[in-house]
């Protein structure tokens, strides 16, 4: 008779190396679109205050927006991996691009365009970057 399956223990999770991988990914981009939401929560409260903003402003905030929190996702995610910080901060960024994409997909219906590629590249290059610093950046030590 066969064993039924038993959950796994947290010890066999950590060494799986697929769980391994993409963990940091994970958690580095639901921290970035934390950041993102929080961020565009205030850009929100401004817009409301200010009552007369140009159009032509809106775009390149939310660009810049999306690159605070693309950094933040692969700073965080070469934290947790303490590796291989431009590969997990590119793959954060890229996931919370994806994320970002999907959403805005979903409430505009807009179609791929050169602005969403180049937000894409931005936020990708910025997540690379912040991963790279991330790794690089020595610990203190007591």
């Amino acid at each position: 008779m066969k064993n039924p399956k038993r959950p796994k223990s947290s010890r066999e999770r950590t060494q799986n190396p697929v769980w391994a991988t993409l963990r940091p990914v994970v958690f580095g981009a639901v921290a970035g679109a934390a950041i993102c939401m929080i961020l565009l929560l205030i850009l929100s409260l401004i817009l409301v205050a200010a009552k007369q903003i140009p159009q032509s402003v809106l775009q390149p905030i939310t660009v810049l927006i999306a690159a605070v929190s693309a950094f933040f996702a692969g700073y965080i995610a070469a934290r947790i991996s303490k590796e291989r910080g431009m590969v997990y901060g590119a793959g954060a960024s890229l996931l919370l691009f994806l994320l970002v994409f999907l959403a805005g997909l979903a409430v505009t219906k807009e179609s791929v365009s050169a602005y969403m590629l180049t937000k894409g590249l931005i936020m990708v290059l910025t997540g690379t970057i912040a991963g790279i610093l991330s790794v690089n950046k020595k610990s203190k030590r007591k």
